[in-house]
């Protein structure tokens, strides 16, 4: 017959087979669980016989009888509480404990038999640490066990394995990412520096209007001809009314008052042709900085003109670039994403079916498995 591990594998397929050390704690485990399921006339049929003095330990077994030689017979003794030990020891007590009628009881886990001496024995079916599990792949058959249920265990551990591997069983995680690259570099439009100004400033063709002079001597230069008999007549232009009314109401010289006021208007016809003059000069200044500034304008407006359709130009050619950039790039991605979704659909298809197999087996081994312990309990 196969080791256990072979047994195991032959459930559970090599594709499903956990690790070694997995595998000896599940027989251990199922070995132990069918012997707790076990009726006490199979475990007294293949349990085994310990001999002991006075005392012994219960780990490791499930006791199922202490025995007491009494020099001719191994009579069977009666299990007592561990608080009624006292009494097992008086022989006053009804419950006293005698060659004939020998008793025992446990107190953490040691087995103390009465009366003393040698000649007990300890009937048990052996349990199985944990710490010290059974090598599944050095063994085909355990000691002091039915072999007739031997196949529990190899179910037991079956079972055991497939829910592990159900547990495991985590669909990969296929990390479908789209890298964004960079589509088509970057749309740049560099405007020109745009500057719109006259080549002249208004008033920088022509002469500067400059106001008549109308304060002092020099504004009757040229005018007092026929006015002022001599240049020591000649009066400051900001005295002229002040004279003018010193002539009229002190002296009282309606002459010379009439000579003033001929000098006064003589001087303002002077300044009016000053003024007219300067206003023609002034209209020609105007007139020239308007041309000058409208064909500055006429200019700016060409140069905007030119560096918008420059512009223009650059832009739609970047964006030209960009979008064939950008469908290449779209191109790919739909490729790649389209595989990544072909390979994640694949794995997904694996994983189910080997999910689905493994939940079926599992829970075909469950039902023989329970099938079997019905049957040993019935025997």
């Amino acid at each position: 017959m196969a080791n256990f591990d072979a047994q195991v594998i032959e459930l559970v397929g090599t594709t499903y087979t956990t690790d070694q050390d997995a595998l000896n704690q599940f027989i251990t485990e199922g070995a132990n669980e069918v012997i707790n399921a076990m009726p006490r006339s199979i475990m007294e049929r293949v349990a085994e016989e310990t001999t002991f003095t006075d005392t012994v330990s219960s780990e490791g077994h499930k006791v199922l009888a202490v025995l007491k030689h009494d020099g001719t017979i191994d009579q069977p003794c009666r299990k007592v509480p561990a608080f009624k030990r006292g009494r097992i020891q008086d022989s006053s007590d009804m419950e006293f404990a005698s060659s004939s009628d020998p008793a025992y009881y446990i107190q953490d886990s040691l087995i103390t038999l009465f009366p003393t001496g040698s000649g007990g024995k300890l009937v048990s079916m052996p349990t199985y640490s944990q710490s010290s599990p059974l090598d599944a792949s050095a063994i085909a058959t355990i000691t002091n066990f039915p072999n007739e249920y031997e196949y529990l265990v190899v179910l037991y551990a079956a079972i055991k394995a497939l829910q592990q591997v159900l547990n495991s069983i985590v669909l990969a995680d296929a990390s479908i990412s789209y890298s964004n690259a960079s589509v088509g570099g970057s749309i740049t439009a560099a405007v020109d520096s745009i500057t719109v100004a006259p080549t002249d400033a208004v008033g920088s063709a022509g002469s500067a209007y400059t106001s008549p002079s109308v304060t002092g001597d020099a504004g009757l230069t040229g005018m007092e001809a026929g006015v002022l008999k001599d240049a020591t007549d000649q009066i400051e232009f900001d005295t002229f009314w002040d004279t003018l009314a010193d002539m009229i109401e002190t002296n009282e010289d309606i002459e010379l008052a009439s000579t003033q006021i001929a000098k006064i208007s003589t001087y303002i016809n002077a300044f009016q042709a000053e003024v007219q003059d300067a206003q023609a000069a002034m209209q020609a200044t105007i007139e020239d900085a308007r041309q000058s500034t409208q064909a500055s304008i006429a200019n700016a407006q060409n140069d905007v003109q030119a560096s918008i359709q420059k512009m223009q130009l650059s832009t739609q050619a970047s964006i030209q670039n960009m979008q064939f950039s950008t469908n290449v790039n779209i191109t790919n991605a739909a490729k790649t994403m389209e595989a990544l979704i072909q390979d994640y659909s694949a794995l997904v298809t694996e994983k189910t079916n080997e999910y689905t197999w493994a939940m079926g087996q599992q829970g075909k081994l469950q039902a023989d498995y329970d099938k079997g312990i019905q049957i040993m309990r019935g025997a």
